[in-house]
């Protein structure tokens, strides 16, 4: 469901930001470069509004911007849904430093434009293992569900497009995949008399729809 929200709101807001775009002369030299940074400045605070607005989650970030083609920083995620589902998986919090490359700027604010990023996710997981004894003894279950909680690392990349105004105002929406370096399934002794059922998925999603202020 957040995934389609996310698509549903950059469709609709790159639509309209293309429509109504203000043309702005191009700067040219690195000396105006410097003094736009000291007028809006060159770092930033934003806010993930997907996720504080589809489910009780607060993702925040910082952003330096290098010059006008590179950036990093980083953003925390924290999850406040209580799942307690069967097959469930939650990310329940993450940090997740990236650096970004800026590409194809019609205007020269530093750090706006389309961008493709790199980053890598530090998440702490909950889920659920389900395990089923194929010949259990009279007294026993024939399953038990076990809540695994878990650290798991996850590179991964993205793309985006960010907007900058006059004053330093910001509106970005990104979307980016990675894969867990330590996420595995099933039974780890196939020749054993049980089966393991993990439903932790492998891939991880990064990404949403922001809006932020330079200082």
């Amino acid at each position: 469901m957040r995934y389609s929200l996310v698509l549903i709101y950059i469709l609709f807001f790159n639509q309209m930001f293309s429509q109504d775009v203000q043309q702005v002369e191009v700067l040219k030299n690195d000396k105006q470069v410097t003094e736009l940074f000291d007028e809006i400045g060159n770092s930033e605070i934003k806010l993930d509004v997907i996720d504080l607005l589809s489910q009780p989650a607060l993702n925040i970030g910082y952003e330096k911007i290098n010059d006008s083609y590179s950036s990093y920083g980083a953003d925390i995620f924290l999850n406040f849904n209580d799942n307690n589902a069967s097959r469930s998986w939650s990310e329940k919090f993450s940090l997740n430093p990236f650096y970004r490359f800026y590409f194809l700027n019609k205007t020269d604010f530093g750090g706006e434009g389309y961008f493709a990023e790199v980053f890598i996710k530090f998440s702490n997981i909950e889920y659920e293992r389900d395990t089923y004894f194929y010949n259990p003894m009279p007294n026993e279950p024939y399953s038990t569900t076990e809540e695994i909680k878990a650290w798991d690392i996850a590179p991964g990349v993205g793309v985006g497009r960010k907007w900058v105004n006059k004053k330093g105002w910001t509106f970005e929406y990104m979307l980016g995949f990675g894969r867990y370096l330590f996420a595995k399934s099933g039974n780890d002794n196939p020749d054993s008399d049980y089966e393991v059922d993990n439903y932790r998925p492998e891939a991880t999603f990064k990404g949403g729809i922001s809006i932020g202020k330079r200082f």
